[in-house]
């Protein structure tokens, strides 16, 4: 059985194992790799970011990157030291070309935008976001980042950059914005419902024909990976 035809049995894969993280993981499916790499943002338990990757190549394909084999996941790479982040969310971006975008919530509340380009790595922008934030949640169109914020005191602004000076982002007050809250999941994972599991999401991937990519915390906190064939 090769490791990706593993990623679609019922045996959900650890990401960083021995990293410790908080907070509900982000995953989006990237630009990278022959086939559309899997990232995965999540807070680090005292101070940073972690982003993993999933190499989504077939073991047929030519081999890359050694040192994380078709179907499986990076041990993890740590950015943003010195803040403490509460929430993050990673997605891919339509400029740079296909640089990743990150927005990450610290713990003082500051909306921090970063972006990730081949060489440099990740930088973070002169800009926040917003200021004063409690939860958020961003969508991405064409270049054009889109943010909702709720401030203290239970208001919800509503942000837009449309990539004007990229790589840096000026933002402007709009009118409406995405939902707070993520889509509920559309899949029953029979790990994810065991005692002290938390925060199923899924996403959608075009991976072996399109496959509902499931992540979660089991009940000993760490993030898990399950990915499920679109029915």
């Amino acid at each position: 059985m090769s490791k990706n035809e593993h990623m679609h049995s019922q045996t959900a894969a650890i990401v960083g194992c021995d990293r410790e993280t908080i907070g509900v993981p982000s995953l989006v499916q990237g630009a990278y790799g022959r086939r559309g790499n899997l990232e995965l943002v999540a807070c680090d338990g005292q101070e940073g970011l972690w982003v993993f990757w999933f190499n989504a190549d077939l073991e047929s394909d030519p081999l890359e990157t050694p040192e994380v084999p078709p179907g499986s996941w990076s041990s993890g790479l740590r950015f943003a030291p010195g803040t403490r982040f509460v929430a993050a969310q990673i997605l891919q971006s339509a400029l740079g070309p296909d640089h990743l975008e990150v927005l990450a919530l610290a713990d003082h509340g500051e909306l921090q935008s970063w972006y990730w380009s081949p060489g440099p790595g990740f930088r973070l922008r002169a800009e926040p976001a917003a200021r004063g934030v409690t939860a958020f949640r961003a969508v991405h169109s064409d270049g054009v980042l889109s943010v909702s914020a709720m401030q203290r005191g239970g208001l919800i602004a509503h942000v837009r950059s449309d990539g004007s000076g990229y790589p840096e982002r000026t933002w402007t007050t709009v009118q409406g914005g995405p939902g707070l809250d993520e889509p509920g999941p559309t899949v029953d994972v029979a790990d994810a419902r065991e005692t002290g599991a938390t925060g199923l999401r899924e996403v959608r991937s075009s991976r072996d024909g399109g496959t509902i990519e499931a992540t979660w915390r089991d009940a000993q906190g760490r993030i898990r990976h399950l990915g499920i064939p679109s029915p």
